[in-house]
């Protein structure tokens, strides 16, 4: 199975200094937004790409939860975002493991096999099982709407990324952020505390190389 742990770690905040292939590269973590899950069933997408996605077997707690980006910025390169995560709590993990779908599983992975979404706009978010059942029984004029509120939102944006408020009575958003290299496909990890509980799910843009 893939896993990065040099990325995964900076979640820690135990590193603002990383050696890249691009050179050092510095690492500051920006609040992105605050996630409202009200079933506690995470989807991570590319927020415009949709094809009824489904969420994480691992589910969480309902409740709002703050969702970080870590940028990183190597010389001359412009920014990037190297990774993204959901904080469930302030424990440090020491376990990760690859977020799957029911029914998936990582056993027989080689080192370099990873299962993760796909990228084609740039983008990718955090959003309650509930806001992709809004997503799937929307009109092609309103999806239009959706992606241009999304788009304009992360533009906008000093450090592209935006909450986007999806329904004010149930109080659903998504938190969407630009995605490292653009586009491709990118995994994302749970990460477990000493006490095996869910720490931080967190997405790696792959921006910086094992």
């Amino acid at each position: 199975m893939y896993i990065n742990l040099d990325v995964l770690n900076i979640t820690n905040g135990n590193t603002q200094v990383i050696d890249t292939e691009f050179g050092r590269m510095s690492i500051e973590k920006v609040e992105a937004g605050k996630l409202r899950l009200i079933t506690g069933r995470i989807v991570a997408t590319d927020p415009i790409l949709l094809y009824d996605d489904e969420c994480y077997s691992e589910h969480i707690k309902p409740g709002t939860y703050t969702v970080n980006i870590y940028v990183g910025k190597a010389e001359n390169r412009k920014k990037q975002t190297v990774a993204a995560e959901i904080r469930i709590n302030d424990n440090e993990p020491v376990k990760w493991e690859m977020a799957l779908l029911e029914g998936e599983s990582a056993k027989g992975f080689r080192h370099d096999e990873f299962m993760g979404y796909e990228v084609e706009n740039g983008l990718g978010c955090f959003m309650d099982e509930k806001v992709m059942e809004m997503l799937d029984l929307m009109s092609e004029e309103e999806l239009n709407e959706y992606e241009i509120k999304v788009k304009t939102a992360v533009n906008n944006s000093d450090c592209s990324c935006a909450e986007i408020v999806m329904d004010e009575k149930k109080g659903l958003n998504i938190v969407a952020f630009a995605s490292g290299w653009n586009e491709g496909t990118f995994p994302t990890y749970c990460g477990f505390d000493k006490d095996n509980v869910l720490s931080k799910i967190v997405t790696d843009f792959m921006v910086i190389e094992t």
